[in-house]
């Protein structure tokens, strides 16, 4: 086996790469572009807030550029030209180069849209489009917001990013920083419209390349064919690998000795390489290791690694030739080229898979179970990943997800994707006596409740849904093949018109009866509403999407189960939703068991990671209330940062909220004592609730191993907090809609003492109880009361009765894409 050296090595073939990709290469619209350009327009939403400045971090930084003009004045000028130089240089080399022309009218296309674009964001924030147009051509004062020639500038050079090579990449976007930072330093615009710039830079090219696509920056065939040479392959021919999976560029090269090899490419300029693509990928493609913090050459060694441990293990696996880095920074790994993959044959051989004979299959099994004693999970086993070498013997190939000491949650998921590999190239009942063949009935009975569509990856779940038969009629003649019950599901409360309609019902009462108890009429309530500055309450309403966005990180943490970011974060917008039908708590658990169940996790174990990520939230809640009142920060006892005159019993709480809250408590408490059917249906889920306890004490074993994990806590407690934060952040956003202010710690501490309180209430979404209790700390630190209602109607509005908007887009997306 060869392993390339330095990269360095000054024998590499061919001139400096200027383009990532060929001229003629196949553009795709990537999501990534969908990220930045959200990323873009919340940007612009949040800089609008203090546009057009100057704010206090302009004038700070204007000072400090100021004391540097001596040292960096004439510096300023150069920097800005160069700005303009670059941008030229890029349209001149899209210019001149052959097939590049389609560049062009990409960047024209992108330069318009920032444009009109900037002016538009420029005239909502006071400034008129003429001053805008000026600060196209002026190079100094007076400043403009936004700064328009930063602007066109970014993004004629971020839509050219994806034809670049990488070094070209970074050196555009050092770049555009220097130039903004010249900008200011000029007097051009502010460090206000110097952000907003480069964000509708950014934007226009993310929305020029949804629109018109660009390449993926992938290497051509003669590159590949340098770039092995550089590793001590010399190849005759290379030609793309046919039926590539997705995400993965695979060629086929040939030998002068007529030997094929399979070379895998994790191309240097790849655009799915770069910080955004990965963190996508990351984010969305279930069973995938997350790469953001290894280059490479880390992933292609560790494949390498993971390839020749299984091999000395015993298990089947194409042999490596090469890995390592090429001169330019290209990470290859070659192995020798299977014969056919799984599929192949599958699809060759006809219904029943005619050229896969029972001896193939039973190594196929046997390979993976060998990969299993050896203590390491694949990871994606699907019909690509298994294939047949040129002797006819099965081998298994993509280690790049194998886990080590994996668990066996992890095995049992490799068992079930193999099933349904060998189901799809064979039919079900071959496959299914291929596995009670190699693992037996209770081998079988363990798979079962991984043959859920959230265990397999996108392209078999797309094949299966293509196929005659289903994963439910796969499961079912698995059950029937094992000979035990098909494990069932949690059941799902639906939202229904009727139960819309209660909820509204129910809100127009708390609406009333929180304002009569807090001592207000109507009508001031209604002055109080109208008189809300809207700008803030938009705010307020992009905000509160990021605290599920929080929570999605510590129910991450909470589970011992591989998951993706993007899945968990449509989870906690959907417990926005059923939320609006059940109680918090148990909306929650109930659909976190079902999550957790299509990824062949039992109800117990997946109550119990529930159970541990609302244990968590309730911790970082009483830390916090502790660590405000014992630390001096202000609290209840304090007065509000305003200046506004309570004495005239405007402010202050009112003594009989706190009454009527407990009292209902008590009430309630009572009236189950005293009515015998109340009492007789509390008492009769005591059976019930003992054997859950039961059941969850013999599966939290595993469950509670997250606690072990220093990563997994602190994304619990990290996410729980970041929510409250979070959470905190909106109320105070609400409150200054009303021209109020308040200390954060007292909006944190009555954000978590209402969260505690109003979360152990068997009340759907803790409605009236969140509402007067928001209604009652407010009225503590010395909110008028008739600010106080409005501010808590204001909050829940966007936190609560708002987010069931996007929440039943979420139920849908799971329902879609079967993870509920």
């Amino acid at each position: 086996m060869a392993v390339a050296g330095d990269p360095s090595n000054p024998a590499a073939g061919g001139l400096v790469r200027i383009w990532s990709s060929a001229a003629d290469a196949p553009r795709q619209r990537r999501p990534t572009d969908v990220l930045l350009l959200t990323a873009s327009l919340l940007a612009l939403a949040l800089l609008a807030l203090a546009a057009p400045g100057p704010t206090g971090a302009d004038r700070a930084l204007e000072t400090v550029l100021a004391r540097l003009e001596p040292l960096l004045g004439r510096l300023w000028s150069l920097a800005y030209a160069f700005l303009a130089l670059w941008a030229v240089a890029i349209v001149l080399a899209a210019a001149v180069s052959r097939g590049r022309r389609g560049l062009l009218v990409d960047q024209v296309t992108a330069a318009a849209l920032a444009i009109g674009a900037g002016l538009g964001a420029g005239a909502l924030a006071g400034t008129a489009p003429a001053d805008g147009l000026d600060g196209l051509l002026r190079p100094g004062p007076p400043a403009v917001y936004v700064a328009t020639r930063v602007a066109v500038i970014t993004a004629v050079v971020v839509t050219a990013s994806p034809h670049l090579a990488r070094p070209w990449r970074y050196t555009g976007r050092l770049v555009i920083g220097v130039g903004a930072l010249a900008a200011i330093g000029l007097g051009a615009t502010h460090l206000i419209g110097a952000g907003a710039a480069i964000a509708v830079g950014i934007g226009a090219a993310a929305a020029t390349h949804l629109v018109l696509g660009s390449p993926q920056g992938r290497l051509t065939p003669a590159q590949v064919q340098l770039a092995l040479a550089d590793l001590g392959v010399t190849a005759t021919q290379v030609t793309p690998f046919p039926q590539a999976p997705g995400g993965r560029t695979l060629l086929l090269a040939r030998t002068a000795q007529g030997e094929d090899l399979r070379v895998e490419v994790f191309g240097r300029d790849a655009w799915d390489s770069q910080v955004v693509g990965s963190l996508w990928t990351a984010l969305t493609r279930r069973g995938e290791r997350v790469h953001l913090l290894g280059n490479r050459r880390t992933r292609v060694e560790h494949e390498a690694l993971m390839t020749l441990m299984a091999a000395q293990s015993g298990v089947p696996v194409l042999d490596v030739v090469a890995v390592g880095l090429a001169a330019q920074g290209d990470a290859l790994l070659v192995t020798h080229a299977p014969a056919h993959a799984l599929d192949e044959l599958g699809a060759s051989g006809g219904a029943d898979g005619e050229q896969l004979g029972d001896d193939l299959l039973a190594r196929t099994w046997q390979a993976v179970l060998t990969l299993h004693t050896a203590g390491t999970a694949h990871g994606r086993i699907d019909g690509r990943t298994v294939v047949v070498r040129a002797d006819g013997s099965p081998a298994l190939t993509d280690l790049d997800q194998a886990v080590l000491s994996a668990d066996e949650g992890d095995r049992r998921t490799d068992r079930a994707r193999l099933l349904v590999a060998t189901a799809l190239a064979v039919g079900p009942q071959r496959a299914l006596r291929a596995a009670v063949a190699a693992i037996g009935t209770d081998g079988l009975a363990q798979v079962l409740p991984y043959l859920q569509p959230a265990a397999l990856g996108r392209q078999t779940r797309a094949v299966v849904r293509a196929g005659a038969w289903s994963l439910d009629d796969l499961r079912a003649a698995a059950v029937a093949a094992a000979g035990v019950e098909e494990p069932a599901l949690e059941r799902l409360r639906r939202v229904t018109p009727r139960s819309i309609g209660t909820l509204a019902v129910f809100a127009l009462i708390v609406y009333l009866v929180v304002t009569l108890l807090a001592g207000v009429d109507l009508a001031s309530v209604a002055d109080a509403l109208r008189s809300a500055e809207t700008v803030w309450v938009v705010a307020a309403l992009v905000l509160s999407p990021f605290v599920q966005a929080s929570l999605a990180v510590s129910t991450l943490g909470s589970s011992t189960a591989r998951l993706r970011y993007v899945p968990v974060l449509m989870l906690q917008y959907a417990i926005g939703f059923i939320a609006l039908v059940l109680p918090a708590t148990a909306a929650r658990l109930a659909l976190e068991v079902r999550f957790f169940q299509r990824f062949g996790i039992a109800a117990a174990t997946a109550v119990t990671f529930g159970v541990i990520d609302s244990v968590s939230g309730f911790a970082v809640q009483v830390a916090l209330v502790l660590l405000i009142l014992v630390s001096g920060l202000p609290g209840f006892t304090s007065s509000l940062l305003t200046d506004s005159d309570t004495s005239s019993g405007a402010g202050g709480t009112d003594p009989s909220l706190l009454a009527v809250l407990v009292g209902l408590v008590l009430l309630a408490v009572v009236v189950t004592a005293v009515v015998p059917r109340l009492r007789r249906r509390v008492v009769g889920q005591v059976p019930r609730i003992r054997a859950v306890l039961t059941e969850q004490a013999r599966s939290a074993h595993s469950a509670l191993g997250v606690l072990r994990r220093p990563s997994k806590l602190g994304a619990m407690l990290g996410g729980n907090l970041g929510a409250q934060l979070l959470q905190a952040a909106v109320l105070a956003l609400c409150l200054q809609a009303f021209g109020q202010t308040a200390h954060f710690s007292q909006l944190v501490l009555i954000n978590t003492a209402v969260s505690l309180f109003a979360g152990v209430m068997p009340v759907p979404g803790g409605m009236g109880v969140a509402e007067a209790g928001f209604t009652l700390g407010l009225q503590a630190i010395g909110v008028p009361s008739a600010i106080a209602v409005s501010t808590a109607i204001t909050f829940r509005l966007v936190t609560f009765y708002l987010p069931p908007i996007w929440g039943s887009a979420a139920m849908r997306w799971l329902r879609r894409h079967e993870y509920v």
